[in-house]
């Protein structure tokens, strides 16, 4: 049976760094799949997913990178029987996906739901990082309601269905589960 592994935490908490080398750790040399699902819109995105391509590359690791914005990753099926995959991040991934299918999210979501299922039982593990956004105010837009909504029952799903939960706070790392 394959481990989920769940790590949430604010903007820039240090998530993602401890995620990259918590993976590492479990991989114990093998190469490592990376699924990013940012996208550079900005100036500010791009330069956050090249200090990310950055980080990888100087561990000395060989990374596999997946680059799943709004779908959901095809190919997986032929990594290691026991392969350390990295999906970073599932925040990024929902606000891309509510934008492009606003009316078929519930869908979407079942079919990440079933996928994430799917890699358990091929005995991987997956490592997902997820901002928490939830203890920002609530909004006066309802689109950003939605979003928290479905974030949130997300974030319990993946959390009642993990098998470890981190939370990052300044690069310190709280273990809930």
């Amino acid at each position: 049976m394959g481990r989920l592994i769940f790590i949430t935490g604010g903007v820039r908490s240090g998530k993602s760094a401890f995620a990259e080398r918590y993976a590492q750790k479990l991989a114990e040399g093998r190469s490592l799949t990376y699924i990013a699902s940012g996208v550079a819109f900005d100036r500010e995105m791009q330069a956050r997913i090249a200090r990310h391509q950055a980080d990888r590359q100087k561990s000395g690791v060989i990374w596999h990178t997946l680059e799943v914005p709004d779908t959901l990753p095809q190919g997986l099926q032929m990594l290691e029987h026991d392969a350390v995959i990295l999906w970073d991040c599932l925040t990024t991934w929902l606000a891309n996906v509510l934008y492009k299918a606003p009316h078929h999210i519930e869908e979407h979501i079942e079919m990440w739901k079933q996928y994430v299922a799917t890699t358990q039982q091929q005995s991987m593990t997956l490592l997902l990082v997820s901002n928490e956004v939830l203890d920002e105010p609530a909004s006066i837009y309802e689109e950003t309601e939605r979003y928290r909504q479905l974030l949130g029952e997300l974030h319990q799903w993946i959390v009642e269905s993990c098998d470890e939960a981190y939370e990052i706070d300044h690069q310190r790392s709280m273990r809930w589960k």
